[in-house]
């Protein structure tokens, strides 16, 4: 499945908004509520894009947002958080190549990627060993670094 990279910040228009709230919408709803006040997909959406700090760095398939993960860019770290997949799209690989993809934008920034491990739940740990990301843990992050 040939996946883009497309970053969406502070104001998207309304078709990206309503793929955005998709997403999220098919997140399991503990992944929602990390973020206070943000239980249902739109709240969650609206926060995200409502920090300076933050963006959804999404996969693109045929012109529609099929995957998305929040990214905080912080001096020298990006940390990424809240990867999801649209529940039709999994199983697919999409969720691998929009890690690689993020990962290759970081590093084309001279950033390092990481991850909280607060933001991880087992099963995210299980998975991206299996997907080969070898992950160092750094204090309370996690660096990713390339299969």
């Amino acid at each position: 499945m040939p996946v883009l990279l497309t970053v969406v910040t502070d104001n998207p228009d309304k078709a990206r908004l309503e793929q955005l709230e998709k997403i999220y919408a098919d997140a399991q709803p503990e992944r929602r509520t990390q973020i206070k006040g943000a239980n249902s997909a739109p709240a969650f959406v609206s926060h995200i894009l409502a920090d300076p700090q933050q963006a959804l760095y999404c996969g693109l398939f045929n012109e529609r947002l099929i995957a998305a993960a929040v990214i905080t860019k912080t001096g020298t770290f990006w940390d990424i958080s809240h990867l999801c997949v649209r529940k039709i799209t999994r199983r697919r690989g999409v969720g691998s190549r929009l890690l690689q993809l993020v990962l290759e934008a970081a590093q084309a920034e001279n950033k390092a990627l990481r991850v909280p491990a607060d933001a991880l739940m087992a099963q995210d740990l299980i998975i991206l060993q299996r997907m080969g990301y070898p992950l160092k843990a750094d204090g309370d992050t996690y660096l990713f670094e390339a299969p």
